[in-house]
């Protein structure tokens, strides 16, 4: 029988090669990562959810750390570069069938999506599942706890065990996995919403700062779509709080 709660784990450093400390940049009077805490948090059943911030034990993501207990999440702390490692050691305290992978680079990640993912993943019994065509940012992939301990102890590459998906894109032939692809409106593959570069965090504050009339981390993806449009014909730049906390 499944564990009926499915693990979402975020996986979040503070030392980011091209933009470092962006987890801590502002968006909306709070850090990256604690808004999309809070996005997942609000939209994400409690009882079948557990929200886990996946992050290093180096000294300078104490940070990190103390955000994901102030928003009252659970922390994992490991290796700065096995990121597999993070995610292994996290369904070994935590135990669960569904994991699924979410990164702090992406704070416009869409619930509703994990929640599609995840029913297709458990309908269907898979190994893994991926999202496609979406707004880069907002998809999100899906592991069972069977497919995470096996690439613990299949690949050695540390590509392979930084970018957790990577072992099973080159290898689809030994997975039973299948993809979720966009459609109508939301299939978007001409859009970025992830934060790489301090543009990036200029464009997705700007999404952001334009979602009035509501706490911003419960716009739609459809609503994120609309504000980027808007702004991208407009060429309007919002304001943007870009000093970290």
């Amino acid at each position: 029988m499944l564990n009926p709660v499915t693990n979402v784990i975020i996986q979040c450093r503070f030392s980011s090669t091209r933009l470092p400390g962006k987890a801590m940049y502002p968006l909306r009077g709070i850090p990256l990562l604690a808004f999309l805490i809070r996005r997942l948090k609000t939209s994400l059943p409690h009882d079948a959810y557990r929200i886990v911030v996946a992050t290093t034990e180096n000294q300078e993501d104490n940070t990190v750390a103390a955000w994901a207990g102030y928003e009252n999440v659970h922390v994992i702390r490991g290796s700065l570069n096995d990121v597999l490692s993070r995610y292994l050691l996290t369904v070994a305290t935590y135990p669960a069938d569904t994991n699924v992978r979410v990164t702090a680079d992406n704070p416009l990640t869409c619930p509703e999506i994990i929640k599609a993912s995840v029913s297709l993943f458990r309908k269907k019994g898979l190994d893994y599942v991926h999202t496609e065509s979406f707004p880069y940012g907002a998809g999100v992939d899906v592991f069972s706890n069977h497919v995470l301990n096996f690439l613990g102890t299949i690949t050695t590459d540390p590509l392979d065990r930084e970018h957790i998906n990577n072992y099973i894109l080159k290898n689809p032939e030994k997975f039973h996995l299948e993809s979720i692809h966009a459609k109508g409106k939301l299939f978007r593959p001409d859009l970025n919403m992830s934060v790489d570069t301090q543009d990036d965090f200029k464009r997705v504050s700007g999404i952001i700062n334009s979602q009035k009339n509501q706490e911003p981390w419960t716009m739609t993806l459809n609503q994120a779509i609309n504000n980027m449009d808007s702004l991208n014909k407009t060429g309007n730049r919002q304001h943007v709080e870009n000093t970290p906390f």
